[in-house]
Order: C-alpha cells, then structure tokens, then sequence
C-alpha cells in the first residue's frame, strides 16, 4: 500500500465512507429498477439476472471495504 504523508487517518475514512455510501446509492438504484422489472407485462429474466448480479457485486464491493 502507498505511503500517504497528507492524508490523515480521519480523512481517509470519510473518503472510505463516501466510497460506500455510493456503492449503496448505486445498490439502491439497482433494487428499485428490480423492482420495476419485475412488474413489466413482458418480464426479462435475462435483464433480472444482470440486475441481481449488479447488486451481489456491490455487496462484495462493500464489504471488501467494510473489512
């Protein structure tokens, strides 16, 4: 990992936590066009897999980071 001589401990949390707070913002995005799939007429199972594959991506993402 680099050396980061600026950067305090604080600082590089909150940029750890606005990381996270995104990729929640994102996760969100991605259950409610879930949500909208899922109530079409025409559902498209293809598009639901890439949708739930997008948000299981984001999990992982975020508890890389949580860890």
């Amino acid at each position: 990992m680099p050396n980061y001589t600026i950067l305090t401990e604080d600082e590089k949390t909150a940029i750890r936590q606005n990381a996270i707070r995104n990729l929640e913002y994102g996760m969100y995005a991605l259950e409610v066009d879930l949500e909208s799939e899922k109530i079409k007429s025409e559902i498209d199972d293809v598009r639901i897999d890439q949708i739930e594959k997008e948000i299981a991506e984001k999990e992982a993402q975020i508890a890389k980071l949580l860890s």
